[in-house]
């Protein structure tokens, strides 16, 4: 049977583990035209909210997903946005060509359908001033030609600071507070950049969307989803071993579906803890290469840190405890140190991301252990 844990992927429906509050609020401020800042650290499934999101709306608004990540020139982002909209909106290929002919003269792009159906949009000739306005401008005239209101989901949406960010910005702004059709969600995984995009002063997005953070799943959610999942396997986990799981994970929808994810392969009936180390030896042993090769690349200073970032994780790392037991000199080493670290993807407010890779670390300070025959040559 197919592994009913998925991770590293995005998933709706059945998949999806339900996020009741967090869509509940997406959808009323989506269908009151209000549009919303989204933040959530990697792995943490906003790709997958937003997806979800988008189609539990589907039958209320015309729902548009944009994927801003590895968007590298001006015209592969006017072309992501205008296919996006016209591909969702018009999915016959009549309706989508008068619908660019209309909309879309000063940009003039290319219209094809591939093989399999689907409507691309390709733009090749140089995007200018008025052109990009005519391509933000087009969710609104979309939704007025449409009598149906617009949701348009930016994931990633602080990739735009590598296209000249700010003049976009100040576009988007000019354009999008005159659209009362659309609700738009901005939506990414790198706070200090979302920051600076809606919480400077200066920038043109001040304060034009609410803020709103992702966290972990609450555990009593992801509890009745592991058995149900389970279960759906012809499968049983015990309720304590569950407990264990999301103490280790606390709740977190990568780690946790990977985690299960690899539990599923060992056993069908999960009964003691016993197994769930088991899975995660598998885990250590996949990855090991690659965080052997991350820890390698890292001076000193940002070993020690992770070193205590693992071992005492409730420990603040600006204190002379910490300071003082695992030797990062002072605080402003700990700053320098951490701000490094959370560039790298590292670490995020002071704690090791990756739940698995903080284990690694562990396990690489305990001290080794021996065979039978290797302990008694030793002790001779």
């Amino acid at each position: 049977m197919e592994n009913p844990f998925k991770y590293g992927v995005a998933v709706t429906g059945d998949d999806f583990v339900d996020r009741t509050e967090e869509l509940k609020e997406l959808k009323n401020e989506a269908l009151a035209g209000k549009s919303v800042v989204l933040y959530s650290p990697r792995r943490l499934g906003k790709t997958s909210l937003l997806l979800e999101l988008l189609q539990q709306l589907r039958q209320n608004v015309i729902p548009v997903y944009v994927k801003l990540y590895g968007i590298g020139s001006k015209e592969a982002f006017a072309g992501e946005i205008a296919e996006r909209i016209i591909a969702t909106a018009y999915t016959r290929l009549e309706k989508a060509r008068e619908a660019v002919y209309e909309f879309l003269k000063e940009l003039r792009p290319n219209l094809v359908v591939t093989p399999r159906g689907e409507i691309r949009i390709e733009v090749t000739t140089q995007v200018s001033s008025r052109s990009l306005e005519e391509v933000l401008d087009l969710p609104e005239r979309v939704a007025k030609k449409r009598g149906k209101r617009v949701v348009i989901a930016f994931d990633e949406f602080q990739e735009i600071g590598l296209l000249d960010g700010v003049e976009i910005e100040k576009m988007m702004k000019a354009r999008f507070e005159h659209h009362g059709k659309v609700a738009y969600i901005f939506a990414g995984s790198k706070r200090h950049l979302l920051h600076q995009i809606f919480a400077d002063e200066g920038r043109p997005l001040f304060k034009f969307a609410r803020p709103m953070e992702l966290s972990n799943i609450p555990k009593e959610d992801f509890a009745h989803f592991i058995v149900r999942k389970f279960k759906k396997g012809g499968g049983s986990i015990e309720a304590k071993v569950i407990e264990g799981i999301l103490e280790l994970t606390d709740g977190h929808p990568y780690f946790t579906q990977q985690l299960c994810h690899e539990l599923w392969f060992i056993t069908r009936d999960v009964k003691s803890w016993q197994q769930v180390e088991r899975a995660i030896d598998n885990i250590l042993a996949h990855y090991g290469v690659e965080y052997e090769r991350t820890w390698d690349g890292l001076p000193s200073l940002q070993r020690s840190l992770l070193i205590g970032l693992a071992k005492e994780p409730s420990l603040s790392p600006y204190s002379s405890d910490f300071i003082e037991r695992y030797g990062v000199k002072t605080s402003a080493h700990v700053q320098r140190g951490l701000k490094s670290l959370e560039t790298k993807g590292l670490t995020e407010d002071g704690r090791i991301l990756d739940i698995f890779f903080k284990e690694w670390i562990k396990k690489r300070l305990e001290p080794p252990t021996f065979s039978l025959l290797a302990r008694e040559k030793w002790s001779m």
